[in-house]
C-alpha cells in the first residue's frame, strides 16, 4: 500500500528549528544516514481503504455499541449495532486500533491496563490550508508567545499549528487572528513567503 506514498510523499533530509528570528537546520541525513517521509495520516487511511476495497474486504462505518468479547480466549468476537440491528463477527484475533476513546482500550481489564499520560497546560490550533507549504522542510518555531509548527501534506496542502491556551475555542480565532499569530511566531523570511 505504499506506492502512492513513495510517489507523492515528501522525503525530508532535515528539519528547521527556529527561535528569535534565527533558524537552525538539523541534517537528518548527515547525522543518522536516514531521511524521513512526510505523508499525511489521512492519506495513509485513504490508501488502506483502497487496498481493502481492492482485496474485496468490507469496512463497516456508522456503528454503535461496539464491544469486544472473550479476548483472553481462542475465540474472541466483536459485536456492534448498525441501523437498529445487532451484529457479531467471530475472530482469530482482534487488533484494537481505535484510539484512546475507542472500545478496545476499555476492553482491557482495569487491573491489567497500564496507562501513561502527560497532560500539557496548553492546546493546539491547527489549520489545513490548500496552499503551497511555506518551506520544503518542517519548521518548529519557539517563540515567547508560544510554539508554532509549519508542516505539509503535499505540494498544495500545508498544515500549520499554533500553541494556544486550553481555554481557547476554535470560535475564538478568526482567520486573520490565526494567520497573524502564525506569522509573528515564525522567522520573518518564512512569514513573508507564507501564502
Amino acid at each position: 500500500v505504499g506506492e502512492r506514498m513513495e510517489a507523492e510523499g515528501f522525503v525530508h533530509d532535515g528539519t528547521l528549528l527556529a527561535a528569535q528570528n534565527r533558524t537552525i537546520r538539523i541534517d537528518f541525513k548527515r547525522l543518522t544516514g536516514r531521511s524521513v517521509m512526510v505523508y499525511g495520516q489521512t492519506e495513509v487511511t485513504h490508501d488502506l481503504y483502497a487496498a481493502r476495497d481492492a482485496s474485496g474486504g468490507t469496512v463497516i462505518h456508522g456503528t454503535e455499541e461496539v464491544a469486544l468479547h472473550d479476548l483472553d480466549t481462542g475465540q474472541p468476537h466483536v459485536t456492534w449495532r448498525k441501523d437498529g440491528r445487532d451484529h457479531r463477527i467471530d475472530c482469530d484475533f482482534v487488533a484494537g486500533c481505535d484510539g484512546f476513546h475507542g472500545p478496545s482500550r476499555q476492553a482491557i481489564p482495569a487491573a491489567l491496563r497500564r496507562e501513561f499520560e502527560r497532560v500539557y497546560p496548553f492546546g493546539w490550533l491547527g489549520v489545513l490550508s490548500r496552499t503551497a507549504p511555506v518551506d520544503e522542510e518542517l519548521i518548529y518555531a519557539n517563540h515567547a508567545r508560544g510554539f508554532a509548527l509549519c508542516s505539509m501534506r503535499n505540494a498544495r496542502l500545508a498544515r500549520y499549528y499554533v500553541q494556544v491556551p486550553l481555554s481557547d475555542r476554535v470560535e475564538d480565532w478568526s482567520d486573520e487572528a490565526f494567520w497573524g499569530e502564525l506569522k509573528r511566531r515564525i522567522p520573518e523570511a518564512a512569514a513573508e513567503r507564507l501564502e
